[in-house]
Parts: structure tokens; C-alpha cells; sequence
């Protein structure tokens, strides 16, 4: 367990590029023709029509043109349909349960992004929009400045903008409510934000060792000042940190970040308080280990983890 890193996490770019100028129109419909015709062959294409590869493995050729022409649809397809019609395009990245992924942006600013979470990205940032992201779940960023435009960088979320020139920040958005949390650097927080990057009330500048909780309603509920606001994003590392957390709430964690539901015996249980560091891989590790610590059983079946009394 101690030789796991960051390392072990993907690092991939985004599937597409972003431009601030356009090209010529003979390339344009160079790539948009690729496109068709990648999409035109699939359809024509059986399905099952096998081929066999080299040492007689077989290859599914109806599977692979799918597979190439969505390649090629995310790749181009999106940004030039864009282009024609003068609507900006969308694409997401997701992750699923207890998955985590890190994603690196066109300014090379990178965003890891916490199981069960989306992320939403324009496919053509300009200097005008601006580098803009809309996230649902959890994300840590590690925001690069641009020193030469000052073109700052902005988190959307339901409940809350973030809007950044260049620093270190988590953002938690679960459950009608959004945790932000600085490292390093300097953010500027704006309530009710939405998708036209409204960042006009009131806003609250925050410092570093800084933790702003923003509640379902859409109000700054408190900030905290925390002297080791780096166990935020400890789940970048797969670590978690519990100061007197109650049970429940752990519950309410692996319900949100691995899709398992907890039940128990007797609903005291849930009060139960744990206080320490766990650095884990999966749910079956954090369960054993919380199992250790409560001197509860703690069984898995069907996604759900049963606690009982010894």
C-alpha cells in the first residue's frame, strides 16, 4: 500500500483541441470530410464482419470503425459543427465510481477529477470567453497563471463560481452543497453562479489555509481557517482525513465517491466518531480499515455494506 502514487493515475489530455483562430476553409472541410466519411463507412459496415489479424486473432471490423469514427467525431467533429452553426459546443468528461482521472487542459493547467464526477469543457476557448469549466462532484486544480493576459480561470458550479488567476483549490459539490477549499494562491468566490460566468454579487476573496462551505440555499454558511487545508484534496493520494467524523458522515463519503450504501443494525451505530488518517485504495480497504477502528462486522453484498454488532 505505501508504494501508491500519483503516478498510478492516468494522465491523458482531452480528447479535442482548443483554437483561437480559425483555419483555412479548405482544411476546414478536409477534417469535416474525414469525419463523414469515417461515420458513413461505420454505417455501411457489418457489424459483425470479421478479419483476421496476424496470429489468428480476430478483430470485429464493425466494432473498430465504431470505435475510430467516434475517435474522429470527438476529435473534429464537434468543434467544426460548432463552427458552421456559431453554437458553442460542449464535451464532458466523466468518471464513475471510485474512479479517478487527471486531465490536462490546453493551458496546461490540470484537473483531477474525483470518482463520480463530471467535468464540462467549451471546445473552443478564446481570449474573449475567456478558460471557463463547469463541474458537478469534486475536483482538485492546479491552475496555470497566464501572467501576460491576466485571462483568469473560472469554476462553475450550482451553487457557487470560482474564479482564479492562478493557484491550488478543491472543489466539493455533493448533496446541494459546495466546499471550497484554497491551498495556495488566491480565489474569488461568487454565489449563484450559472452558465453565462456571472460573477457580480458580493464576491468573497479568499486566503490560503481558507475553507468557505456554501449551503443548499446559496448562502456562505462559514470559513474556516485550517491549518492543514491539504486533507481536502488528500483523496488525490487516495488518503482521507477524519477529525471526529461520525459514521454517518463516512457513510454519506462512500455512498457519493464509491456507490455503496451503508446500512446498519442499529442506527446509534451511525454516531460512532472516527479520528485519523487512512490511506486506501478502494471501499474494500476503507471498509476494512473502519471495521478495525469501530469494532463493528462490516460485510459487503450487492453494493451495500452491512454493519452489525460483534
Amino acid at each position: 500500500m505505501d508504494e501508491l502514487t500519483n503516478n498510478e493515475m492516468d494522465s491523458k489530455d482531452l480528447p479535442f483541441g482548443f483554437r483561437k483562430q480559425l483555419v483555412s476553409d479548405r482544411l476546414q472541410e478536409e477534417n469535416w470530410k474525414a469525419v463523414e466519411d469515417a461515420i458513413r463507412q461505420q454505417e455501411n459496415m457489418p457489424a459483425e464482419a470479421p478479419v483476421r489479424k496476424g496470429g489468428g486473432r480476430i478483430i470485429r471490423l464493425g466494432r473498430l470503425f465504431a470505435a475510430a469514427a467516434s475517435v474522429t467525431a470527438i476529435a473534429f467533429g464537434i468543434w467544426w459543427i460548432g463552427a458552421r452553426t456559431g453554437h458553442l459546443q460542449y464535451s464532458q468528461v466523466k468518471t464513475g465510481f471510485g474512479e479517478i482521472k487527471t486531465i490536462i487542459l490546453p493551458d496546461s493547467t490540470v484537473v483531477t477529477l474525483n470518482g463520480n464526477s463530471s467535468m464540462r469543457i467549451p471546445d473552443q476557448w478564446t481570449e474573449k470567453s475567456g478558460r471557463q469549466v463547469w463541474l458537478e462532484g469534486e475536483a482538485y486544480f492546479q491552475v496555470q497563471k497566464k501572467p501576460a493576459t491576466v485571462e483568469k480561470f473560472v469554476v462553475h458550479t450550482r451553487q457557487v463560481d470560482v474564479e482564479v488567476l492562478g493557484t491550488k483549490f478543491n472543489v466539493n459539490v455533493r448533496r446541494q452543497k459546495a466546499v471550497v477549499s484554497l491551498e495556495e494562491g488566491k480565489v474569488r468566490l461568487s454565489v449563484h453562479g450559472n452558465d453565462t460566468a456571472v460573477l457580480e454579487k458580493a464576491p468573497l476573496v479568499m486566503r490560503p489555509g481558507q475553507v468557505v462551505v456554501i449551503d443548499a440555499a446559496g448562502h456562505r454558511a462559514k470559513v474556516n481557517e485550517e491549518n492543514n487545508v491539504t486533507t481536502h484534496s488528500g483523496w488525490t493520494r487516495h488518503e482521507f482525513h477524519f477529525d471526529n467524523t461520525s459514521l454517518e458522515e463516512i457513510a454519506r463519503l462512500i455512498e457519493d465517491t464509491y456507490g455503496y450504501k451503508m446500512e446498519v443494525e442499529d442506527p446509534a451505530m451511525l454516531q460512532f466518531a472516527v479520528s485519523g488518517d487512512m490511506r486506501v485504495r478502494d471501499v474494500e480497504e476503507m471498509t476494512q480499515l473502519l471495521e478495525a477502528s469501530s469494532g463493528y462486522t462490516m460485510r459487503i453484498k450487492d453494493k451495500t455494506i452491512y454493519v452489525t454488532n460483534r
